[in-house]
């Protein structure tokens, strides 16, 4: 039986790896979510989540987000690096940070995030989630060199 593939769907796609690197970015965030989900749970009851379901609902950004930083940094310029991915992994963690943050200031207002320590622990949580960002990009790189090339 002959298979007949499409020239859009062989394994070197950019626009299937933007979504897969998306999708890797979602649950690695839901993963690291459920994990912190005592922490976690507080803050998504103070942004107004449902507190029965926060994790998905945390990490959701990183999977738009996810999928933007991967089609810019590693697909429009095929540069499938491990560098290009630590940068992907640490610019979605920043940027889902930062898209929670406005959600923050939406519910609440810039008074209270500017209030005593919130800026200091703001900062802190950023630090670390780029840092762990950081970590979640080079195994989707060596996937990425390993099984898409073009």
């Amino acid at each position: 039986m002959v298979s007949v593939l499409r020239p859009d769907s062989d394994a070197s796609n950019p626009r299937r790896w933007s979504l897969l690197a998306g999708g890797y970015a979602f649950a690695c965030g839901a993963i690291t979510a459920g994990l912190l989900s005592t922490l976690l749970s507080l803050f998504a009851e103070v942004v107004g989540l449902p507190p029965s379901f926060p994790v998905p609902l945390l990490a959701a950004p990183a999977l738009l987000v996810g999928t933007a930083v991967w089609w810019l940094l590693v697909e429009r310029r095929a540069t499938y690096t491990y560098p290009a991915g630590i940068a992907f992994g640490a610019l979605t963690a920043l940027v889902t940070g930062l898209c929670w943050t406005a959600w923050f200031l939406v519910v609440w207002s810039v008074d209270l995030l500017a209030a005593g320590p919130t800026p200091l622990l703001v900062g802190l949580v950023f630090a670390l989630t780029t840092a762990a960002g950081a970590l979640i990009g080079p195994p989707i790189v060596f996937a990425r060199r390993r099984y898409g090339a073009r």
